[in-house]
């Protein structure tokens, strides 16, 4: 399947090329739905489901992705799961495809680059990998060699692929909210120095408010990382427009860049430990879903007890 091929290096060559480039980013994004159209079509050909009118419409090019998707999960190409992914970024693709500005991010769109190799039975270049867990293409020569060590750790397709790039994002998260992580990495640490010489187990909420914190007590442990740690409560994504995804943003920002992995109504996220912060007009709350963790409208959550 040549074409499979063509159109999957191409895709990652433009991801790896188009940096914050929205129109680079779009065109990669069509260049991979294509090369999976082209390996779900020869797939289903082969499928004693496929009815003749089914098979005739794929060899016309006039099957929509609706019905594409959906032979493909009754024939066990692909899972429910991965056929409501892939829908949902077919209505993105159409979008751009049809005129709309693309506001995917460099790591969103190598991310469905990677589902879609590892659904044709491919493995992405470890160079595309790298570009798409950088930030949108402008990370510095240190933190582009930081990401090509911990892509390369994991060399096998599918699975390890993807922790590769999840452990590549961890370490560029920082650029996307610097002022803040910075002074919570530098009140953290001013802590524990306390806690060492003092021998103190806990400090006094008048203490943390020296320190430029929250003025809340602190119970830290020296050994304890200054890192975020999932709460015990659990949220539930509601209020979602009807027959749309919700995604979550790397910053309190309806203008910020989306993580790959799409919300639907009903789906129960995490809350994490992070204060929630007001902006644009919103209050924000910090979740996890999927293995990636980013900012949710608080209008979007009907949080547990």
């Amino acid at each position: 399947m040549a074409n499979v091929d063509e159109k999957l290096r191409r895709g990652f060559d433009l991801v790896q090329r188009a940096g914050s480039d929205n129109d680079l980013l779009g065109a990669a994004l069509l260049a991979f739905h294509s090369a999976l159209a082209d390996h779900l079509d020869a797939e289903l050909r082969r499928s004693s489901l496929v009815t003749v009118e089914e098979r005739q419409a794929i060899d016309e090019g006039t099957m929509g992705w609706a019905t594409r998707a959906t032979l493909a999960q009754r024939a066990g190409i692909i899972t429910d799961r991965q056929r409501d992914r892939v829908l949902d970024v077919n209505r993105v693709r159409a979008g751009f495809a049809h005129g709309e500005t693309f506001t995917g991010s460099a790591r969103s769109v190598a991310a469905y680059g990677e589902l879609v190799a590892e659904l044709c039975g491919r493995s992405a270049p470890v160079d595309a990998r790298v570009a798409g867990a950088t930030v949108q293409g402008a990370a510095s020569g240190s933190r582009i060699a930081g990401a090509r060590q911990a892509a390369t750790v994991e060399t096998a397709p599918g699975l390890g692929a993807r922790a590769a790039v999840r452990r590549a994002r961890k370490a560029d998260l920082i650029p996307e909210s610097t002022s803040l992580r910075v002074v919570m990495a530098a009140v953290a640490v001013l802590l524990l120095a306390v806690v060492a010489i003092l021998g103190l187990q806990q400090l006094t909420p008048s203490a943390a408010s020296l320190a430029g914190a929250a003025t809340t007590a602190l119970v830290a442990p020296a050994t304890r990382a200054p890192t975020s740690t999932p709460m015990s409560r659990s949220a539930r994504i509601v209020n979602l427009p009807p027959g749309a995804p919700g995604w979550l943003r790397t910053t309190p920002s309806f203008r910020a860049p989306t993580q790959p992995v799409p919300l639907s109504e009903g789906l129960e996220v995490t809350l994490l430990d992070r204060d929630p912060v007001d902006a644009e007009g919103t209050r924000w709350r910090f979740v996890t879903f999927g293995g990636y963790d980013g900012w949710c409208p608080e209008h979007n959550l009907e949080i547990g007890r």
